[in-house]
């Protein structure tokens, strides 16, 4: 028979019981192996993997429970279904406590078995899922994963494996595009709490009407509309670690409370009165020079000594050009794959235009830039024409010469540089068709001809 539901173990010292068991399941597409006691059925576990157990409960030798404990110190993700005779509910319910998934009792009904392995192993199929996901998770944000090999960069990978060592609240600050909830994620799924529930809030997206009950949730009738008691994100991330971001948004009112958390581990719901206990470390992110917002009064001074408890500071990235090339490199993989093109090469020409411009926009610009770059590269290589039309390079110093005479001559340079990138971009797109690159651009094809043997493009 055919494999195609999983391997089912029977334990069972009834051979007449294991067969029709067996007959039953068969006909479901089920592979069955079969043992008539625990000791045999632990052997088989190890050398065979079953993906479930039914098990009965009073053999000879080892018994169910002894061979249910031993099971689950081998694999706790094992579903296990107990067998059992009449008048052993009350054992049964006692072996669910100890980790078993169900238990079906004698004489079985076909379909009843059938259905509860089948949940089963439903169960099983999404437990797994969860756990490659945190795998997922833990690999994508591996301190090792990160970029930076910037002395600057260096200095914060080294407070951050200390934040992670020791569990207290955390304040990232930088410029918007510095990489602030990359950090963050780094931090928990690092750390002791990476099994248990992250839950992001923007503080800056969310009306600050709404920061509140979002934060706190709210009891029923707080409010028109409030039809039913709503957990907030401090109680979704109870035994787990909450993230907010742009915490300088926040008013005072809600400063006020998110401070009582950090003294009291408590919430109060928005329209109630009752004071719940949770277990919440809180990372927060900035852009804003909060000793300043409490030196002009729109920051409590309080909350933000209880934030800075360790603060993280990231540069920006015009001061770690070092790195990037290996930012650009590793975007170009992420986007190369994701369009399903090979992309192994950027010139030499893109490279410095990439590192001598200014970044305002700092890592996420970067990589919106190479997104697009890799959306109109048609061979194995990005150029300077990929890059965006309007972003010239300043100079090496990363701010404008400001020499007599050489403002003029930029304006024509950077109008060049543009009108080059435009011609460049407008080849690609048309896998280097000229006709349909002038169409691209809206001009004829003798005048695409002429001023892309100007630039030295043909």
């Amino acid at each position: 028979m055919n494999n195609l539901y999983g391997n089912v173990l029977l334990v069972d010292d009834d051979e007449n019981f294991k067969q029709l068991l067996e007959y039953n399941l068969s006909k479901e597409g089920y592979s069955i192996m079969k043992a008539s006691n625990g000791e045999d059925a632990l052997s088989m576990i190890e050398k065979h993997a079953p993906d479930i157990i039914l098990l009965d409960l009073k053999m000879k030798g080892m018994g169910g429970m002894e061979t249910l404990n031993k099971i689950k110190e081998f694999d706790r993700n094992l579903p296990v279904i107990m067998i059992t005779g009449h008048g052993d509910t009350e054992t049964a319910v006692t072996a669910m406590k100890l980790g078993a998934y169900d238990f079906v009792s004698k004489p079985l009904k076909p379909d009843e078995i059938s259905v509860t392995v089948r949940n089963a192993l439903a169960n099983r199929g999404l437990l797994k899922e969860v756990k490659d996901l945190k795998s997922q998770l833990k690999a994508r944000y591996d301190f090792k994963q990160m970029i930076g090999s910037s002395g600057k960069m260096q200095d914060v990978f080294r407070v951050m494996e200390k934040a992670v060592d020791y569990m207290v609240t955390v304040l990232i600050q930088g410029e918007s595009g510095t990489g602030k909830e990359l950090v963050a994620r780094a931090i928990h799924y690092n750390g002791p709490r990476k099994d248990k529930p992250l839950v992001v809030v923007n503080c800056a997206a969310i009306p600050e009407a709404l920061l509140e009950s979002e934060l706190f949730g709210f009891e029923k009738g707080a409010f028109t509309g409030a039809f039913d008691r709503r957990e907030g994100k401090f109680e979704q991330a109870d035994g787990g670690t909450i993230f907010l971001d742009e915490i300088g948004e926040m008013s005072p009112l809600t400063q006020a409370k998110v401070l009582r958390v950090l003294e009291n581990k408590e919430i109060e719901r928005l329209g109630g009165h009752e004071r719940v206990k949770v277990d919440v470390r809180i990372i927060s992110a900035t852009n804003k020079d909060l000793a300043k917002e409490v030196r002009d009064g729109r920051f409590r001074e309080d909350l933000y000594y209880r934030l800075m408890v360790f603060p993280i500071i990231l540069p920006l990235l015009k001061d770690r050009k070092e790195d990037i090339p290996s930012l650009v490199s590793h975007f170009i993989n992420i986007y190369g794959r994701s369009s399903g093109k090979e992309i192994k090469h950027i010139s030499s020409e893109a490279m410095d235009f990439l590192i001598n411009y200014s970044w305002p926009g700092n890592i996420r610009e970067l990589e919106n830039i190479i997104e697009r770059a890799v959306v109109l590269c048609s061979g194995d290589t990005v150029t300077l024409g990929h890059m965006p039309v309007g972003l010239g390079p300043l100079s090496k110093e990363g701010r404008s010469s400001s020499f007599p005479g050489e403002l003029a001559t930029q304006k024509i340079l950077s109008l060049e540089n543009m009108e080059a990138q435009a011609l460049r971009g407008a080849l690609d797109i048309a896998g280097h068709n000229i006709s349909r690159a002038a169409k691209e651009l809206g001009i004829s094809r003798a005048t695409f001809y002429r001023k892309a043997k100007r630039f030295g493009i043909l």
